[in-house]
Formats: C-alpha cells, structure tokens, sequence
C-alpha cells in the first residue's frame, strides 16, 4: 500500500510541473500573478530565453517524477533511481527558484516538500524503492 501511495505522489507531482508549461504558453491561467516571466532570468537573459529555461526545467521534472513512479512499480529499472530522482529534484527546484510565482503558494509548498524529501530520502537514507516490502 505504502508503495502506491508513494508512487502516486511522484506521480502526480509530475503531472503538476505541466501546470508550468500551461502557464509559460499561456494556454491556461493558474496564478493570475505570473505573467511568464523570472524574477532572476527576464531581466538579464530576455523573454525567449527564460521560456525556453522553464519549458526545460519543468519538462525535465515532469518525465523525471513520472519515471521515478515507474521505477517504483517496477517498470523501470530500479538502477535509474538516484540519478533520476535527483535530476528531476534539482529542476523542479530550480523552476520554483526561477519562477516562484508560477504555482499557487499551497502548490509550491507543497512542490518543495516532494523535491525536498526526495532528496533526503536519496542522500540521506540512501532510500530505495527497493526498500520497500513488495
């Protein structure tokens, strides 16, 4: 059971990074109050280029947590853990550093909670989904 609900918290906190892509093209509005740009790269880098960093960014932690839930059910292989979930980790707090505005502030707690724990569960614990009774 632990195991389910784990994999459906990196699940969908991957999905949630789509939320970002949705914003950056303007295709939906989460937070009325992010209009696209970073508060660190618009500035010096320009528009084109800080869309391109936040398209990657969340792109990267969208397929990295979606693959780390994989890699816990057993669909992936469980060699890919720690370079992904850290990977993935690291954009996804990079994106919330860059673009803090661009999810609700329950959403970006919530967020830096998951990247956090992965992390900790990685170097910390040296944790893995093989830890885990079947």
């Amino acid at each position: 059971m632990l195991r389910i609900v784990i994999g459906l918290v990196l699940l969908g906190h991957g999905i949630g990074h789509s939320i970002g892509l949705l914003g950056m093209f303007k295709v939906a509005t989460v937070n009325p109050a992010w209009n696209g740009d970073s508060w660190l790269l618009t500035g010096p880098a320009g528009p084109t280029l800080t869309q391109g960093v936040g398209v990657v960014l969340w792109t990267v932690s969208m397929i990295g947590f979606a693959a780390l839930a994989g890699i816990l059910f057993g669909w992936l292989p469980l060699t890919w853990w720690v370079p992904v979930a850290v990977v993935a980790s690291l954009a996804s707090l990079a994106g919330v550093l860059f673009f803090p505005v661009a999810f609700p502030t329950v959403s970006t707690i919530g967020a830096v909670a998951v990247d956090v724990a992965v992390l900790v569960a990685v170097f910390g614990y040296h944790w893995s989904p093989s830890d885990l009774a079947a």
